[in-house]
């Protein structure tokens, strides 16, 4: 035996010893054992034992049930662990098994969410929503990741469907002013933010984007206009000082206290970024925009919205 054989046996005889060790931890002798254990593994995810539920469907799945729930079961606990390229490993193995269950391809979508990979998360969702067309959540978040990933049109043309159902309309509706808005379309935006407003006039989300929509397209808006509201509301709060503060110490006079009831630095810093592009220069709105950059989850609208900035910054610098 040379040296490469040595070490190919020794690396088969290890795999052996590990599987026969996860299957002597959790005694299985038959396919209702495996189930039972299956079940317990995924109780202890929930519980917060990803170790222990890891050991009890690594045991399963050596044992050979061949049930795709032990696969996605798996692929969730390496998920809790951000083990996302083996969450995806279990995923495909699963698929394999049950080609057409659209709740692993949901979960396939989630992944690639996670790494980043917008696109291929979208095309999951393609398939997801086709086998479960009723299933609206899916839709919702196929036409959210398409802002993320910066496909405003792709995204409206799927918060129309979402209008359309009735159930999620005002989602729907929403969605395509935000899309709108980031594409530039500010005027579009303003108007379907103005029909939100008067079905719900107390919608602080809706008025901010609003303000900020009818700035751009460079449309008279008052903030007394609005009327009642509640001026606790951070968004009704930013909505404000966006239409009337004349000044950056008074913005952040206003907008500084905010972070004290919750709102994060990168709505903040976003803000201060919009404030500036609307109200004073430009040019001092990249650092702003930089810093809500640094603070976004990659995957929020927050983060798309900086993106949009940044871009229009630096296409008007050349």
């Amino acid at each position: 035996m040379n040296m490469n054989q040595f070490i190919r046996f020794a690396a088969i005889a290890a795999a052996a010893l590990w599987l026969a060790g996860c299957a002597s931890r959790h005694q299985i002798n038959d396919v209702n054992d495996a189930r039972a254990l299956s079940d317990k593994g995924f109780a202890l995810f929930e519980s917060g034992d990803y170790s222990g539920a890891k050991a009890a469907l690594d045991a399963v799945i050596a044992y050979g049930t061949l049930d795709e729930k032990d696969y996605t079961r798996r692929a969730t606990v390496y998920a809790a662990l951000k083990d996302y390229e083996k969450a995806l490993s279990d995923n495909d193995m699963a698929l394999q098994l049950a080609p057409n269950e659209w709740r692993t391809h949901n979960q396939r979508a989630i992944l690639h969410q996670r790494l980043k990979k917008y696109d291929d998360a979208i095309a999951d969702l393609d398939v997801a929503y086709r086998a479960a067309p009723t299933q609206l959540d899916l839709l919702r978040r196929r036409a959210y990741l398409k802002v993320v990933a910066g496909r405003f049109q792709d995204a409206i043309t799927d918060y129309d469907m979402l209008a359309e159902t009735g159930a999620q309309a005002d989602a729907g509706v929403l969605g395509r002013g935000v899309s709108l808005y980031l594409q530039g379309k500010w005027r579009d935006a303003a108007d379907i933010f103005g029909r939100i407003l008067l079905k719900d006039p107390g919608d602080g989300l809706t008025a901010y984007w609003m303000g900020k929509a009818s700035l751009r397209a460079g449309l008279p808006l008052d903030f007394a206009q609005f009327g009642a509201h509640d001026a606790k509301d951070p968004s009704w709060i930013m909505a404000d000082v966006l239409l009337t503060a004349e000044t950056m110490d008074e913005v952040t006079a206003k907008i500084g206290p905010l972070a004290i009831r919750g709102t994060g630095d990168c709505e903040i810093h976003l803000f201060y970024g919009i404030w500036r592009i609307v109200r004073a220069a430009s040019a001092d709105a990249a650092a702003a925009f930089k810093a809500a950059e640094a603070q976004c989850p990659f995957d929020s609208i927050e983060a798309s919205e900086v993106r949009v900035e940044l871009g229009r910054l630096a296409a008007a610098a050349k």
